[in-house]
């Protein structure tokens, strides 16, 4: 998965001010607010596999993880609270969970959930 959405880009309209644009392989960082960030990252799925992914972190929480994105090979991006964020992505509940994830955008807070190799655990 990760080969095949490398650049591929996405707008997300937040509902304030311009929307940012999001690149599949980039390091962007957005602030949501409060103390929350949507940073660019790397996913691992249970069964390996890895692809490109938008993290929701609340930096004021040593980095609580409040939601993942991954993007698709068709130039969407789909969320883990969609109803069809498993079919959407070809595979099973157990090829996905638990899954691990890696900022490549900034964020600003010891995150007790990453490990020293950067992934969480």
């Amino acid at each position: 998965m990760k080969a095949q959405t490398k650049g591929n880009k996405v707008k997300i309209n937040f509902g304030k001010g311009k929307a940012p644009v999001f690149t599949a392989g980039g390091r962007k960082r957005y602030m949501l607010g409060e103390g929350f960030v949507m940073v660019n990252g790397l996913i691992r799925f249970a069964d390996g596999t890895e692809a490109y992914c938008l993290l929701e972190i609340s930096e004021v929480d040593s980095g609580e993880h409040f939601g993942t994105g991954v993007f698709l090979q068709d130039g969407r991006i789909v969320f883990q609270n969609e109803d069809d964020f498993l079919s959407s992505l070809g595979k099973t509940k157990e090829q996905v969970y638990p899954y691990k994830y890696k900022y490549t955008g900034k964020v600003f807070c010891n995150d007790h959930h990453v490990g020293d190799d950067g992934w969480s655990y």
